[in-house]
């Protein structure tokens, strides 16, 4: 008796095609594709993955965490830090309408006016829409002339409906109108987090103060080397190495607050 012929290993068998694998870009931004990942904490994406990382980053592997003498007043700092970033988002939030946004909204509201107006037309029999409300079908209407049909009904529901929004929107202008800050330009994410953060420090008894490197001239202005002092230093690391800033912006930044909080108040 033959033996049937046994097949060599693999032989006869499709083979599975082989995927590439993707292979990362050197110079992509390794945050990209995980932002999903990140619990939106705040309304601000940025504020959310700082939040996480001052959460759950392992003691010791943040640069703010080297600030500290005592490693155990580490999760404190974090804590307080974590403050430091809702109350400014909270105030970015509760900040007044630039003039722009006012302007667009009044606009939108200036346009909203002559369609209710016009949809009220559609559906009238002569009466105001609180006298038809009231009185309800006209009672002298023999030849059904002035009873709605089903395209008036519905012109008459649309604008039931398109009036609350209406309101919540002149309310809403109003609302910001009667606040008593200045109308300007959106605050900024930085300024506010230093502001927040310089509240915080000043609260705790440490100083704004910024030791300045300079050479002075007598015929000009000096020539700023470089600005340090312990806020400054604790501002960098957690805006520049926990956060995405640049150190020269937090430079500048610092600076400002810190020369604005020295200006005398009229």
């Amino acid at each position: 008796m033959t033996r049937p012929s046994q097949r060599k290993r693999g032989q006869g068998q499709k083979s599975k095609p082989k995927q590439a694998r993707s292979r990362p870009n050197e110079n992509s931004d390794p945050k990209l594709g995980k932002s999903s990942a990140v619990p939106l904490i705040t309304s601000n994406v940025n504020d959310s993955l700082v939040i996480q990382k001052l959460s759950t980053t392992a003691a010791g592997a943040l640069a703010v965490d080297s600030l500290v003498l005592n490693p155990q007043q580490s999760p404190g700092l974090r804590l307080a830090l974590i403050n430091v970033y809702l109350k400014a988002t909270t105030q970015r939030q509760l900040s007044k309408a630039t003039k722009s946004q006012l302007k667009n909204a009044k606009s939108a509201l200036s346009q909203w006016t002559p369609v209710l107006k016009s949809l009220e037309r559609v559906s009238t029999d002569g009466r105001d829409g609180l006298r038809m409300l009231l009185e309800g079908p006209p009672l002298d209407d023999n030849k059904g002339e002035r009873e709605l049909n089903e395209f008036a009904s519905a012109c008459w529901q649309i604008r039931m409906d398109a009036t609350p929004p209406f309101m919540a929107l002149q309310s809403a202008i109003n609302t910001e109108e009667n606040k008593q800050t200045n109308v300007g330009e959106r605050p900024k994410r930085l300024r506010t987090l230093v502001e927040a953060l310089a509240d915080w420090w000043q609260s705790t008894g440490g100083t704004l103060a910024l030791t300045v490197d300079a050479n002075r001239r007598d015929d000009g202005p000096a020539v700023v080397h470089g600005r340090h002092g312990p806020f400054l230093t604790l501002a960098v690391a957690l805006f520049c190495e926990v956060d995405v800033f640049e150190e020269s912006e937090v430079v500048s930044a610092v600076t400002n607050v810190h020369e604005k909080r020295l200006a005398p108040t009229s």
